[in-house]
């Protein structure tokens, strides 16, 4: 991702990032409100815990949206 001039942690977060928005997004069209609070729950910890760390709340957001991503991209994988 260096032609993008993406780190490599930019890079990591940022698919956790799409792979967590898009299964919070299917779980939402699917009426999954479990899965779905799920989802929100784990970003607004993540902003809490940016907070807490000393980041900014968006950036934990974030990152605890790329968390819930990658138990996705796991569960994916798993199946395989």
């Amino acid at each position: 991702m260096e032609i993008l001039g993406l780190s490599s942690l930019a890079t990591v977060v940022l698919t956790g990032l799409v792979a967590g928005g898009v299964e919070l997004l299917k779980r939402l069209f699917d009426k999954d409100w479990r899965a779905s609070a799920t989802i929100v729950v784990a970003a607004i910890i993540g902003g809490l815990g940016g907070l807490v760390f000393g980041a900014d709340f968006l950036v934990g957001m974030v990152f605890g949206l790329a968390t819930s991503g990658y138990i996705t991209i796991a569960q994916n994988v798993a199946k395989k």
